[in-house]
């Protein structure tokens, strides 16, 4: 009886342990707090920037346009994207008419990507744009579209 216990000890050892340290690496590093209508359009992507760097995904994801977009990590995610060196370009606004929201601006940046789908080597200063849009003044601006060009 004495090695069944050993067995299940060993076995619980084996999976708990790792399972155990993914879940803790995975938790956000901090929680970043939701932008509000106050912000800028260039304030919400530091603050998108900050949360995923942080790994606080569920932030990252309530800071989007609901329509089915993923940032593509999760807390199992141990290489989860991230973005260095961020430098903020141009922000300009968007023709009207265009989306279905009344404000839309284009915030163009450069930075280091890490570990985004699509890029398998991380470039220095490489060109990414955020769209961000808002009904009115009333309400927070919000990510509909990342990416580059």
């Amino acid at each position: 009886m004495k090695w069944y216990r050993v067995l299940l000890l060993a076995v619980l050892v084996v999976i708990v342990v790792p399972v155990g340290g993914l879940w803790l690496w995975g938790r956000p590093r901090a929680h970043v707090p939701l932008p509000t209508a106050r912000a800028s359009p260039v304030d919400v992507v530091k603050m998108y920037v900050r949360a995923m760097n942080d790994r606080d995904f569920s932030v990252c994801t309530r800071m989007q346009v609901s329509d089915g977009q993923d940032i593509g990590a999760g807390w199992a995610s141990l290489p989860a994207p991230n973005i260095t060196n961020l430098r903020i370009g141009d922000v300009h606004a968007m023709t009207p008419g265009l989306r279905s929201w009344n404000e839309s601006v284009v915030v163009d940046t450069t930075a280091t990507l890490n570990n985004f789908e699509g890029f398998h080597n991380s470039q220095p200063d490489q060109p990414w744009s955020f769209e961000l849009v808002r009904h009115d003044s009333s309400k927070p601006w919000r990510i509909i579209d990342q990416g580059q060009g």
